[in-house]
Order: structure tokens, then C-alpha cells, then sequence
């Protein structure tokens, strides 16, 4: 692993990494700063109690310890600028370590403290730490290996099994997000470090800058690239066939800038991006990368990696772009699925229950005067009986059918989840609608009767509790409400809804 970035680009990696990361601390500084000096007053000021009790006084010190770190790093930087590369590199490796044990520690007293939010903000930064610094793989695996480790060491002595899993799961999907992300990185310093070697070659021909063939046919071997040169003067472009293979234009394009005015299948968007490219290297930017969304010969559209290298003459002036396009679309597409697995519950295609709950608690926050939100709980009647009458297939499967009923029947604006077991949730949307929760859960009680194993018939049925709030309510409180509901629908006799009492803030009730 500690070999996993060759030594030829490793001193480009470090570079590189030392000032997005330092970049990315002080935007991290700022924010911990306001954030923190909001919590010590919160503690100090707008709370009565003070530093009374212990509770307040360990949060108080969580916070002052992250906002002492939020300002070193956003000092960092200045302070280390005279500092070699490594030094610095070091450095804030050991600010991201401080900022993980910090995290870890709080997201533990957080959980101690029965805390939802605790496990969303502590998954949340260890997924942000996969995502967004520039380290080197033996570092990164070391922090989320010790971080995750202690996190499911702590919920295993609490009993929590189901955390421990989803832990697990989210912990393999941070380690899949680093590792795509370093490979990506690897692979453009790799290709930009073949692309600076070329240009070395250019810059000894005095009166032309141009790639052999044989260049080209190394790249294309090496990476199945479309390669490319731009004549910048003269504005004419060469391709090599893969262009006319992929996208079925010509390999050689006179007047590039008209050619892509005029082309029909490129939107505006897409026509400004590539412009911009173009006057980038006008203006004498010496390497370029960007991610583009191309229509190819086939008419789909598809995402590409356009990377630009500039050669200038004696003079300074830019005369030739030596750059590369190859297809990245499998690449979005693998990260767009792990995002969606990061938040589903892939057995039943619903939310899950951290991503529900962080849902609604920004929609909670968001609200504004006269919104309304509701949360919709619903849970199986004797859902064991099923189960021991039909076997645990028939009973995963009416789980199955009801997240797609669910989802089916949900009206605009609403999410769905899974709770856990049997029990599911729904947030929606009531400004507008305000009787829609009901309706949604009375179609739901008559839908999930019709659930059959094959051409059996099941005593399917569910109860169903209703909360709704205005502005500035908690998730715990709508949570609750709709909790309670549902359980005096149980009472009631099963196979209907209850409505809560609407949960209003002092300022409208």
C-alpha cells in the first residue's frame, strides 16, 4: 500500500495535496469557527443552567476544543509557508487526525447521550474525510480503520446490532469512495505526467509542436484515449479515429470554434464549457481538466475527461494544445450508485433510517411561516404470525411489496424509509395538502390487503400513526407524535390510522 503512488508521482501527489488540503482547511476553519462560537455561547448564554451540570460542561469542552483546531487550520497554512512541502504534508495529516479523534469521541458521548444525531454527524464526517483530502492510502486506511472500529466496539457494549451493522456497511462503502477517488487521482498525474513529458519533446522543435503518430498509438494502447492537437493560430484541430469512432465527426475540424458554434446536438451549456476551455488557454493556462457531457453517434449522451496541455512558443505565446478525451461515464455511474447505496435500505428500495431522519430534519430546519411537515409511521399488524404461518420468505416479501406500495402511493414530495423490521416512515410535504397524509394512509391500509404469496391469500394489515407540525419543531418530537398515534391505533383495534394533535411553536399556537 505505501507503494500504491509510484515514486515519479508522488512528489507531484504531495504537491498537489498540500494546497487543496490546506485550501480545504480554511474553509473548514471558518466554518468551525462560527459553529463553535455559536455552541459555547448556546452553552453559556442561552442556557440557564450554564456550566451547572456536567453534561454542559463536557460539551463545552468539545466545542472549545474544535474551535482552538478550527483555528489552527485556518492558520495553517500561513504559518507554514516557509516550511517544506513534507512538513507541511505531515502537518496536516496530523490536523486531520486530531479533527477524526475529535469527531469520534464526540460522536461517542453523543450516542451515550441517546442522540440520533450523533450517528448521522459522525457517519457524515467519516464519509466527508473518505470523500475530500488528499492523503495517501496507508494514512487513510489507518484513521477510518481506528475511527470505525472504536465507533462498532462502543455500539457492540450498548447492544445495538443493527448500528453496528450499518456502521459496517457505511465503513466498506468510505473505504470503496477513498479508493476510487485515489485511483482517479492517480491516474491524472499519471496522464498529465505522460502529457508534461511530450511537451518536453515539443518544446525542442523550434518550428512545430507537433505529436507523431506513434505518440498517439502509445496513448490510445496505454489508456483508449482520443487524442487531440489544436493548433491555436490557425484554429484547426486533428484528431486521432477514435473520434470518428465515438462520435463520427471529422478528424480533422478547420475553424474549431465555428464548427462547435454551429454543431446541433451540443446545447448551450455544453458549447460555453467548451469555449471556456478554449480561453483558458488563450490565456496561457498550462494544464486543464474537465469533465464534459457529450452527445456521441449514437445520440445517448455520455460523460468525458478533457485534459489540456499547453505548449507556447519562445515568446511565451500559446501555440498548440495537446490534450486527451476518454469516456468516464462508468466511473459517474459507479458513484452515483454508491451514494444511493449510502442512503437506501436495498432490501426493501426505500431510505434508510439515518438518511430519513437526516431528511427530515433539514426539511424541518428549511420550513417557513405556515409550512407544514408531517411523518406518517407504519407498522404491520401481527406481522410474527405471517412469518411463522408462511415461513420468513413470504414475510420478507410482504416487506418488499410494502416498500413499493409505499413508495407507489406516495404523494409529490415525500420520502420514504425503513425504521427497522417491520416498521416504516414517510415524511411529506402539507403546505399545500394539507389532508393528504390521511388519504396516503388510508390507501395504504386498503392497498397492503391485496398483498398474495403467489395464489395464496395473507392476512396482511398494518396501523398507521399521524403527526404534522409547523416550523420549528424536532424530529424526535414529530417522531414521537407519530408514534404515539400509531400506538392508539393498535389500541383501537388494529387495520386504521390516528391523527396526533398538530405540533405547533409557541409563536403559532
Amino acid at each position: 500500500m505505501s507503494r500504491y503512488l509510484e515514486p515519479r508521482i508522488r512528489t507531484r501527489f504531495v504537491n498537489k495535496a498540500v494546497r487543496f488540503n490546506w485550501n480545504l482547511m480554511r474553509l473548514l476553519g471558518i466554518y468551525g469557527i462560527v459553529t463553535q462560537i455559536v455552541n459555547i455561547a448556546r452553552v453559556l448564554l442561552w442556557n440557564h443552567v450554564g456550566l451547572g451540570t456536567l453534561n454542559n460542561r463536557i460539551y463545552f469542552g468539545f466545542y472549545a476544543a474544535l474551535l482552538a483546531l478550527s483555528a489552527v487550520f485556518l492558520a495553517g497554512g500561513w504559518l507554514m509557508k516557509d516550511r517544506p512541502v513534507e512538513e507541511n504534508y505531515r502537518m496536516q495529516m496530523v490536523l486531520a487526525s486530531l479533527l477524526v479523534v475529535w469527531q469520534t469521541l464526540f460522536g461517542i458521548y453523543d450516542i451515550s447521550r441517546s442522540i440520533s444525531i450523533g450517528k448521522i454527524g459522525t457517519v457524515t464526517a467519516l464519509v466527508a474525510f473518505a470523500a475530500l483530502p488528499m492523503v495517501e492510502p496507508l494514512y487513510a486506511v489507518v484513521n477510518l480503520a481506528l475511527s470505525y472500529g472504536t465507533l462498532m466496539l462502543f455500539l457492540s457494549t450498548l447492544g445495538d446490532a443493527e448500528a453496528v451493522f450499518n456502521y459496517a456497511l457505511v465503513a466498506l462503502v468510505s473505504f470503496v469512495i477513498y479508493f476510487a477517488r485515489i485511483e482517479h487521482i492517480r491516474v491524472e498525474l499519471l496522464q498529465q505526467s505522460e502529457i508534461e513529458s511530450m511537451n518536453r519533446t515539443l518544446e525542442e522543435n523550434e518550428e512545430k509542436f507537433l505529436l507523431t503518430n506513434e505518440q498517439y498509438e502509445l496513448l490510445l494502447q496505454k489508456g483508449r484515449l482520443i487524442a487531440f492537437e489544436w493548433d491555436i493560430r490557425t484554429d484547426v484541430v486533428r484528431f486521432t479515429h477514435a473520434w470518428k469512432e465515438i462520435f463520427n465527426g471529422p478528424q480533422r475540424i478547420e475553424n474549431i470554434k465555428e464548427y462547435i458554434e454551429n454543431a446541433p446536438s451540443l446545447k448551450r451549456r455544453q458549447k460555453d464549457e467548451i469555449f471556456q476551455c478554449m480561453k483558458n488557454a488563450r490565456r496561457r493556462l498550462a494544464y486543464q481538466k474537465k469533465d464534459l457531457f457529450l452527445p456521441v453517434k449514437t445520440g445517448e449522451q455520455r460523460w468525458f475527461e478533457l485534459q489540456l496541455a499547453l505548449q507556447c512558443d519562445g515568446d511565451g505565446n500559446p501555440v498548440l494544445g495537446v490534450g486527451l478525451l476518454f469516456d468516464i461515464m462508468d466511473q459517474k455511474s459507479r458513484i452515483i450508485e454508491l451514494q444511493k447505496e449510502l442512503l437506501m435500505d436495498n432490501f426493501t428500495k426505500t431510505l434508510n433510517k439515518t438518511a430519513l431522519e437526516s431528511y427530515a430534519a433539514r426539511r424541518l430546519h428549511e420550513m417557513g411561516t405556515g409550512e407544514r411537515l408531517g411523518m406518517l409511521v407504519l407498522d404491520m399488524d401481527d406481522f410474527k404470525n405471517i412469518n411463522d404461518t408462511y415461513g420468513h420468505l413470504c414475510g420478507d416479501y410482504v416487506l418488499v411489496q410494502l416498500g413499493e406500495l409505499m413508495n407507489t402511493l406516495a404523494p409529490g414530495r415525500t420520502r420514504v424509509g425503513r425504521l427497522g423490521g417491520d416498521e416504516f416512515g414517510a415524511i411529506l410535504d402539507l403546505s399545500n395538502e394539507a389532508q393528504a397524509a390521511e388519504d396516503y394512509a388510508a390507501r395504504l391500509i386498503q392497498e397492503v390487503t391485496n398483498i398474495r404469496w403467489g395464489s395464496q391469500d395473507l392476512p396482511v394489515a398494518c396501523s398507521i400513526g399521524i403527526a404534522v407540525c409547523t416550523g420549528g419543531a424536532s424530529y424526535p418530537d414529530l417522531y414521537a407524535a407519530a408514534d404515539k398515534a400509531l400506538y392508539q391505533a393498535k389500541r383501537a383495534g388494529k387495520g386504521r390510522y390516528a391523527v396526533a394533535p398538530l405540533i405547533e411553536t409557541p409563536e403559532e399556537s
